[in-house]
């Protein structure tokens, strides 16, 4: 049995019990993973490597890529309280949505890339024949042009001629366009850079660790 075009994740897996998950519940769940800390009343993080560049730091860049070289600098991942609820939702959904398709002789789950210092997972890849089409499986957080450029790396890295963005209640074609790989050399540049970029800053949460560098 193969899996010929993606289903909206809801189609496949239930997303009714979701609302169930609360902070509390969120963090005791990330903490399962591995150690988090807490910084700010209500800011957390947890150690995260930055030595490969990833596609899905790209949201962390177009939020602020003061944000993203502050975490490069700690070495850790930051989040708020509520965003800790959409992590854990979302880990959910995928897990759940990349069980069902599994059972497709042509799907591949969690697929891992490597092309030089330029790493990344895919959630799910669909074999058709020579060709492996790279699926992202989203459900929040960043913008759906953020998921779009991550997906259009992924196409890049596979040499696809397109990919998938799955949501909740749709699915979404993407096409190949390689001029989504100039958001990474933009992430390397900041990454390199000895002091913080300027940005004008706007009501944060994370505006008290950003005062405290230089």
């Amino acid at each position: 049995m193969e899996l010929l075009l993606p289903k909206p994740i809801c189609s496949l897996v239930n997303c009714d019990d979701l609302e169930k998950v609360d902070v509390d519940t969120a963090l005791g769940e990330l903490g399962k993973e591995r150690p988090i800390f807490k910084l700010l009343p209500e800011v957390y993080a947890y150690r995260y490597d930055f030595r490969h560049i990833s596609p899905s730091v790209i949201n962390d860049f177009e939020f602020c890529p003061r944000f993203l070289w502050l975490q490069y600098k700690l070495g850790l991942k930051l989040f708020t309280r509520d965003s800790a609820v959409s992590i854990i939702r979302g880990k959910l959904l995928h897990e759940r949505y990349e069980r069902a398709v599994a059972a497709f002789d042509n799907v591949i789950t969690e697929f891992k890339l490597e092309i030089g210092e330029l790493v990344g997972v895919v959630d799910v890849v669909i074999k058709k024949g020579r060709e492996y089409i790279p699926v992202e499986v989203k459900s929040g957080l960043a913008s759906r042009e953020a998921h779009k450029r991550q997906l259009q790396i992924y196409i890049y890295m596979l040499k696809s001629r397109h990919g998938y963005l799955v949501y909740r209640n749709r699915v979404e074609r993407v096409e190949r366009d390689d001029r989504a790989l100039e958001v990474l050399r933009q992430i390397k540049s900041v990454l390199e850079m000895d002091k913080p970029p300027k940005v004008e800053c706007r009501r944060c949460p994370f505006k008290p660790l950003c005062r405290n560098i230089t």
